[in-house]
């Protein structure tokens, strides 16, 4: 392989899989964001699941896609740059390298999900447009964004960096490593049907073992990020005061995770489904 093929700057050769990443997101988003801001409301009030069901429906279907917008924004970008510069950090890593070495997809992962960081400042925004009590505090995602810079500055638009980044360089790393082994384990697929299925059920697990094993760092993450303005406190302060307010108990860091397995399940395979059919759609067409 030449040098050519190996170069860093070659952003064409992984076009397929940033527009590939963007359009699984989207189409997940579009069905499972009901879902989503039910598990948010059982994080931040420890509502139980009907609770928080009243609660949504009491608000109207207008609060219930209030703030959509942001994560179809900010999910799209992510799964673009997470499938995009994964693939991308991996190939200039093997470009260093005449042999493929163990550490290079772990590294090439950490990465992808350190950049996924960058959109932090949208998470940061939609986080805010959930809290049902800025509900009439703040109009839509630009009044937040403009909120926050004008009151408390840029900083605050990277309230909750650190676990962010802690959370998708951990998730990338396991998520890519597992991936495939998992569907290896299948039996053999002999239709498109099957594949589908098989992608389905691989990203529909791993998703979900994945996002219940988080879990509670997307509690604190919210906790840390539903707040406008104040302390900027370190994560294991904020983790204390959580675990005291809820009665010294790990049990109650898991409120919604059994909503947020199923949800997982079902986006995870969603997303991992749609972007191999994407991938293998826009491959075929960019060759032909």
């Amino acid at each position: 392989m030449t040098s050519a093929q190996h170069s860093p700057c070659q952003f064409k050769h992984h076009l397929p899989e940033y527009l590939s990443g963007f359009c699984s997101s989207a189409t997940n988003i579009i069905v499972t964001y009901p879902v989503n801001k039910l598990i948010f409301r059982q994080q931040i009030y420890r509502l139980r699941t009907l609770d928080a069901y009243k609660q949504l429906k009491y608000e109207g279907f207008t609060i219930l896609y209030r703030g959509m917008a942001l994560p179809l924004l900010q999910k799209t970008f992510s799964l673009s740059i997470m499938f995009g510069t994964n693939s991308h950090y991996l190939q200039i890593f093997q470009s260093f390298s005449r042999t493929n070495q163990w550490y290079h997809q772990p590294l090439a992962s950490a990465l992808a999900g350190s950049t996924e960081a960058l959109l932090t400042p949208l998470e940061r925004t939609q986080v805010l447009l959930q809290t049902s009590k800025y509900n009439h505090v703040i109009r839509n995602g630009f009044h937040a964004f403009t909120l926050m810079y004008q009151h408390y500055g840029i900083i605050e638009y990277y309230r909750g960096l650190t676990l962010i980044l802690i959370r998708n360089s951990l998730s990338n790393m396991i998520f890519f490593a597992c991936r495939k082994p998992i569907k290896d384990v299948l039996p053999r697929s002999s239709s498109h049907l099957q594949h589908s299925i098989y992608d389905f059920f691989t990203g529909g697990l791993l998703g979900a073992l994945l996002s219940t094993f988080i879990y509670p760092l997307n509690v604190i993450k919210n906790v840390q990020q539903s707040e406008l303005g104040g302390r900027y406190d370190r994560p294991i302060s904020i983790f204390r005061s959580v675990y005291e307010q809820r009665g010294n108990s790990m049990k109650e860091f898991y409120i919604g995770a059994k909503w947020n397995f199923v949800r997982s399940l079902i986006s995870w395979g969603i997303i991992n489904s749609t972007y191999e059919y994407y991938l293998t759609t826009i491959r075929t067409s960019i060759s032909d």
